[in-house]
């Protein structure tokens, strides 16, 4: 099992400053063997990623993860919109090949509405890549949103 980030900043109270963090014997131990089993994630994470042929495979997953947390249902005009790309084609190849490949699942409703889910069950290591998107990475279209309000500010 992937050991998650925030789970992680907890059991070690590492956003607590009023606490110092004072590792002694085995705890300093867990605390390596923990941290070494976070970045081995990220790296399998950053593989996984690399090793998609589809040029926006990458931005697809990401997008997945990051918009998981905010909505119930996800959608590939969902993942459209939060990539800021204009026509749905340009993102079929990538849906196909993240679905061949095990690392998203589509529920297909009707013909035109599937329902998009990352494969979380034959990659654990994709709950840490949720949180760390959802924390750190900003979409296309948040991207476009900021620098739209920047604009109107003017």
């Amino acid at each position: 099992m992937s050991l998650s980030y925030e789970h992680f900043i907890k059991k070690y109270q590492l956003d607590d400053f009023k606490v110092g963090l004072e590792l002694k014997g085995h705890d300093k131990v867990n605390f390596y063997n923990n941290l070494n089993a976070i970045i081995k994630s990220i790296c399998k994470i950053l593989d996984k990623l690399t090793n998609i042929t589809s040029l926006r495979g990458g931005q697809v997953l990401m997008s997945l993860a990051k918009l998981q947390a905010e909505q119930s249902v996800v959608n590939k005009t969902d993942i459209k919109k939060c990539l800021n790309i204009d026509r749905l084609e340009k993102l079929m190849h990538a849906f196909d090949y993240l679905e061949q490949q095990n690392y998203i699942k589509v529920e297909r409703k009707t013909k035109k509405f599937h329902i998009l889910k990352l494969n979380e069950a034959n990659n654990p290591d994709f709950k840490l890549l949720e949180e760390i998107v959802q924390k750190f990475w900003t979409s296309p279209e948040e991207d476009k949103e900021r620098a739209q309000k920047w604009r109107d500010s003017k």
